[in-house]
């Protein structure tokens, strides 16, 4: 179970990063025009919010202290 935690803890720290530092996108779509049964839709890739990686940093941080404090 100690070493799943710090696993855990680990990815998140790293997804946290990532996120923080805008390399994760998420795709919107928006139809521009629609014309009968016609229609042009946009694509465009967002940053997710850098806020999402900071906490998703911090969690990971305190699932990898706590992996470290688990004693079994």
């Amino acid at each position: 179970m100690r070493v799943v935690l710090i696993v855990l803890g680990l990815v998140l720290i790293g997804t946290g990063g990532a996120i923080w530092f805008g390399r994760i996108n998420y795709p919107t779509e928006h139809e521009v025009v629609k014309v009968g049964n016609m229609s042009a839709e946009l694509t465009r890739e967002r940053p997710v919010p850098r806020w999402l990686g900071g906490v998703t940093a911090l969690t990971g941080l305190l699932i990898a202290a706590l992996g470290t404090r688990y004693r079994r």
